[in-house]
């Protein structure tokens, strides 16, 4: 397949605002440009691999799919990588060895397995709608890996993974929060920062390597394909996107984004309420044919 131009859209916020569904119009809108294109259509975002592949499932996504905030590069019919931003096993055993020292909780986020202590983290979020996902064709045998511990979890998460995408901190109290910031900067670390969903103190941050966005998964897609920052039209909504809307010029920002990203969007569409990126994308469906 001949390829001169792409979109990418974020998932969460941009095209879907229940959880973990696409709503029936906007999918309509996205396979009818998908099949008009010959599937000229891809997935980035801060998604792992194991939460994103029903949507690429869903789509007809054949392209590359760049997850886990642009870390990974994957391939959606192979499983293989195209391109990855990961931790060593070396470095994620330093890491975890570091915040236990500074006894903050943690869990580990990989493309198609995670790892967590039983009642921290988000996982119990994820259990209560665990019907939506099947996992059964992604290449491993168990996607959740429980323990009793973060000891335990920091010594078995290694005979599983050989790389690592992200560490997840559970910064419980202003004071975790502002350790693990200054822990961030000293060692030259990514950090995305998310508030808890239930009004706590505090943040849960996702730690990746350096230079870790989703513009360098998109980055990394253009060079696989030989194609330019022109040639790709990107969508999305949120802050996890401010390094894609920077870098590539042909950015779409959904009416429902935060105000920075509308700022640096080329257009603002309408909502993922009212179907803006299926909608968009048809309207300009020449420059991918």
């Amino acid at each position: 397949m001949e390829i001169n131009k792409i979109a990418a859209t974020d998932l969460d916020g941009t095209i879907i605002f229940e959880r973990d569904r696409i709503s029936d119009g906007n999918k309509e809108l996205l396979l009818k440009f998908q099949q008009k294109t010959n599937n000229k259509l891809t997935i980035v975002t801060g998604r792992s691999y194991f939460l994103t592949d029903f949507a690429a499932k869903e789509l007809n996504v054949k392209l590359p799919v760049i997850c886990s905030n642009g870390v990974s590069v994957i391939n959606p019919e192979t499983f293989e990588y195209i391109a990855k931003n990961h931790f060593t096993e070396k470095e994620i055993l330093n890491l975890m060895k570091l915040f236990i020292q500074e006894k903050i909780d943690f869990s580990i986020a990989n493309d198609f397995t995670t790892h967590f202590v039983k009642g921290i983290g988000w996982h119990s979020e994820f259990f209560s709608n665990e019907n939506l996902f099947n996992f059964h064709k992604l290449p491993v045998d168990r996607v959740f890996h429980e323990y009793n511990s973060i000891e335990e979890l920091s010594q078995e998460c290694v005979k599983t993974d050989s790389t690592f995408v992200s560490i997840v901190l559970e910064c419980n109290s202003e004071e975790k929060l502002q350790r693990a910031r200054i822990l961030g900067k000293e060692l030259e670390l990514e950090l995305l920062e998310f508030k808890y969903h239930n009004g706590e103190i505090g943040r849960r941050i996702e730690v990746y390597k350096k230079n870790s966005s989703k513009s360098w998964g998109l980055n990394a897609l253009a060079n696989y394909l030989n194609i330019t920052k022109n040639d790709i039209f990107i969508f999305g909504d949120e802050h996890n996107d401010y390094a894609m809307f920077e870098d590539f010029p042909n950015s779409f920002a959904v009416g429902n984004a935060i105000e920075g990203i509308k700022e640096l969007a080329s257009e603002v569409i309408d909502t993922v309420y009212n179907c803006g990126v299926g909608k968009k994308l048809n309207e300009i469906i020449n420059n991918f044919i």
